[in-house]
C-alpha cells in the first residue's frame, strides 16, 4: 500500500533519483531515531555525524519543492551558491551559535564536512538528472 502512493506520488515528479535518495534518507533517519530511542548501541559516527549528512539533500528537496510550488514550475533546480548558502547557514547555526546557547549542541568541524558532503550529493544528483534529461 505504502510503496503503491509513493510510486503514484513520485512519477509526475522530475528529479527520480534524487527523489529516491531523499526517501531513502527519510528512512535511514527514522532508523537512526529509533535507535537512539530504544537505547541500542551503534558506532559513534552514526549518532554523531549521518544525519548531518542527510539534513541537506532533503531540506534542499523540500526548498526545491517549495520554488515548484510558488512558481508552477517543475524545471527550476537550486544553484550552486544556494546549496553553499545553505551549508553555511546550518554550520553558522548548528556548530558555532547553538553550542552557545545550549549544552545540548556541540560545535564539530566533522559535522560541518558532513553538510558540505550532502550538499555535494544534492549537487551531483540535481545535475546529473539534468544532463540524462536534456
Amino acid at each position: 500500500m505504502v510503496n503503491s502512493v509513493i510510486v503514484y506520488l513520485m512519477r509526475n515528479l522530475p528529479l527520480k533519483i534524487l527523489h529516491s535518495y531523499v526517501l531513502f534518507s527519510i528512512v535511514v533517519f527514522l532508523c537512526v531515531q529509533g535507535l537512539k530511542y530504544f537505547n541500542i548501541v551503534a558506532p559513534n559516527w552514526v549518532f554523531n555525524h549521518l544525519n548531518d549528512f542527510l539534513v541537506i539533500p532533503m531540506v534542499a528537496t523540500l526548498g526545491l519543492h517549495t520554488a515548484w510550488f510558488i512558481k508552477k514550475d517543475k524545471s527550476i533546480r537550486i544553484d550552486l551558491f544556494t546549496i553553499i548558502s545553505l551549508v553555511l547557514l546550518y554550520s553558522v547555526v548548528f556548530e558555532y551559535y547553538l553550542p552557545k546557547q545550549s549544552y545540548r549542541y556541540t560545535g564539530d568541524i566533522w559535522d560541518v564536512v558532513c553538510y558540505a558532503l550532502g550538499g555535494c550529493v544534492f549537487y551531483v544528483l540535481q545535475k546529473m538528472e539534468n544532463k540524462s534529461t536534456s
